[in-house]
């Protein structure tokens, strides 16, 4: 999987997770929240090493159950 990671705004954007579309993920009350947003037009592009510690592995979780479920992850959000 070849996934994509941008920021914005303090953001992160994630794309080309298997079949989900772009996901936002926000800090809201001091928790991870995601969406699905657009990708803004102005972003920077980010490594996994340029994100907060406790959102990275959030994220690498979030990528490994993405993939190994396919298309039904859609069907799950935060």
């Amino acid at each position: 999987m070849s996934i994509r990671i941008y920021r914005c705004d303090g953001d992160i954007y994630l794309t080309r997770v298997g079949t989900l579309p772009c996901l936002r993920w926000y800090l809201h009350d001091e928790r991870w929240r995601s969406q699905v947003a657009p990708l803004p037009a102005q972003v920077d592009r980010v490594t996994p090493e340029q994100i907060p510690d406790d959102l990275r592995e959030e994220l690498l979780a979030f990528v490994a159950r993405a993939e190994a479920m396919g298309p039904a992850a859609t069907l799950f959000g935060n």
